[in-house]
C-alpha cells in the first residue's frame, strides 16, 4: 500500500519477508518519474527490512539477540594498494563465510558502494565508520596513545568549530549515502579521538545529536575507544549507544615477558567497566598482535605465530593486513591481520574459524 502528498510519501509492505543475518531478503525498489506515458526517470535499488534496536546490553536484529563475529576490514591489497577490486570484495567476503564471521566495521572511512551491496545481499552486518581518525595529538607515537601520553587534541585545535561543522557534514553525507543498506546497523562517528576533557565531552555531544537527525531509522552509534580511554578517565562514554574498545593489552602495552601483567591489567579495566553498571552493549573493534610469518619461536617471543596464538587465547578479532605508513616498529606494515594482503590465511584464521563455529 502506497500514499502520498506532494514530496513525502509512504510505502506499507503487509506481512513482509525480514532481512536477516546470514539470511539475506530483498526487495526490488523501483521509483519511475512519468510525463502521462513517457517514463523521464528511473531509479532501482534492493532494499531489506528489518529491526535494529539496543536492549541493555543485547544487540537485537529483528527483536533476536546477536552475536556480532568479525573483523575490522580495509580496501587494501597487493598491487592494487587501496582501493576497491571486485575480485578482492568477492573474495575477502568468500573469505570471512568461511572463517564463521558473519559482521565488519568499515576501519576507518566509508567503502565503495559495491561493499555495502554485497554485504546486503549475504546477509553481513556493517558498522558504518566516518573517516574521523587522528583526533589525537599522540597518535603520532602509537605507543604513546596506547599509555596515555597525550597533548588534548580538542584544548588545543586552533579551530575547533569549523573542525566541528566539517565533522558533522561528513556524517550527514555517510549517512544520507548508506541509510537504506540493511547491512548497516550502527554508525561508528570517530576512531580512537581523545576523550579525556571536558572540551572532548562537549565535541562529541553534536556529532551524536546530528546521527540520529539524519538518520531515519535512528541507528546505534558508538566510536572506537583508545587504549587510555579507560572507565576513569573517559568523559565521552555516555555519548555512545554501545562501546567499541581498541585494546592491545600484551602488545603495545606489557607486551612480550610482561604478559601475565597484560592479562591482569586487561581484566581490571574490564572489572571497571562492569562496576559503571553502564547496561549497554560492549564489543571489542580492535585487538591483536603483528605476526611476521614463518616466525616461530619456543618458547614464544613477539612477532611469533606462538605469541598470536597465546595472545588469542586471551582475546579474539581482526582482518586482511594492511599497508600503514614506513617505521622502524612495524615491519612491512601492520601485520595483525588474520588474512594476509594477498587474501590467504594465517594460522590463526583457523583458530578464530573453531571459535566462531562453536559460537550459536
Amino acid at each position: 500500500m502506497t500514499e502520498a502528498s506532494g514530496s513525502e510519501g509512504k510505502l506499507t509492505v503487509n506481512d513482509p519477508t525480514l532481512w536477516k543475518v546470514l539470511d539475506s531478503y530483498l526487495y526490488r525498489f523501483v521509483i519511475k518519474v512519468q510525463d502521462s506515458d513517457a517514463i523521464i526517470d528511473e531509479y532501482e535499488q534492493a532494499i531489506g527490512i528489518r529491526t535494529v534496536e539496543i536492549q541493555g546490553e543485547k544487540i537485537l536484529i529483528n527483536g533476536e539477540e546477536t552475536y556480532l563475529k568479525g573483523y575490522g576490514k580495509h580496501e587494501d591489497a597487493d598491487i592494487i594498494g587501496r582501493g576497491f577490486s571486485y575480485p578482492m570484495n568477492k573474495r575477502d567476503f568468500e573469505l570471512m563465510k568461511w572463517s564463521g564471521a558473519n559482521s565488519f566495521r568499515t576501519s576507518h572511512y566509508p567503502y565503495a558502494e559495491e561493499v555495502y551491496q554485497m554485504a546486503d545481499r549475504e546477509g553481513f552486518l556493517i558498522i558504518d565508520e566516518v573517516a574521523a581518525v587522528g583526533f589525537l595529538e599522540s597518535i603520532v607515537n602509537f605507543l604513546a596513545a596506547s599509555q596515555g601520553t597525550d597533548i588534548d587534541f580538542f584544548e588545543a585545535h586552533p579551530n575547533l568549530d569549523e573542525l566541528q561543522k566539517n565533522h558533522i557534514e561528513d556524517i550527514h553525507d555517510l549517512i544520507l549515502r548508506d541509510k537504506n543498506h540493511p547491512s548497516v546497523f550502527a554508525w561508528s562517528l570517530l576512531n580512537e579521538p581523545s576523550t579525556t576533557t571536558e572540551a572532548a565531552n562537549e565535541y562529541f555531544g553534536p556529532l551524536f545529536e546530528a546521527a540520529h537527525k539524519y538518520d531515519p531509522q535512528q541507528r546505534p552509534r558508538t566510536f572506537a575507544l583508545v587504549m587510555y580511554s579507560t572507565p576513569d578517565a573517559c568523559k565521552c562514554y555516555h555519548h555512545a549507544d554501545f562501546l567499541s574498545l581498541n585494546r592491545y593489552y600484551g602488545w603495545y602495552v606489557k607486551g612480550g615477558s610482561d604478559f601475565e601483567d597484560a592479562e591482569r591489567l586487561f581484566r581490571d579495566e574490564m572489572d571497571a567497566w562492569v562496576e559503571l553498571d553502564l547496561n549497554k552493549p560492549m564489543i571489542f573493534t580492535e585487538y591483536g598482535t603483528d605476526n611476521y610469518i614463518g616466525e616461530s619461536k619456543l618458547p614464544s617471543v613477539m612477532w611469533a605465530q606462538q605469541y598470536e596464538d597465546e595472545y588469542l587465547d586471551m582475546y579474539h578479532r581482526v582482518f586482511a593486513d594492511f599497508q600503514t605508513v614506513e617505521g622502524l616498529m612495524r615491519v612491512n606494515g601492520n601485520k595483525k591481520g588474520v588474512f594476509t594482503r594477498q587474501r590467504q590465511p594465517k594460522r590463526v584464521a583457523y583458530k578464530l574459524k573453531e571459535r566462531w563455529e562453536n559460537i550459536k
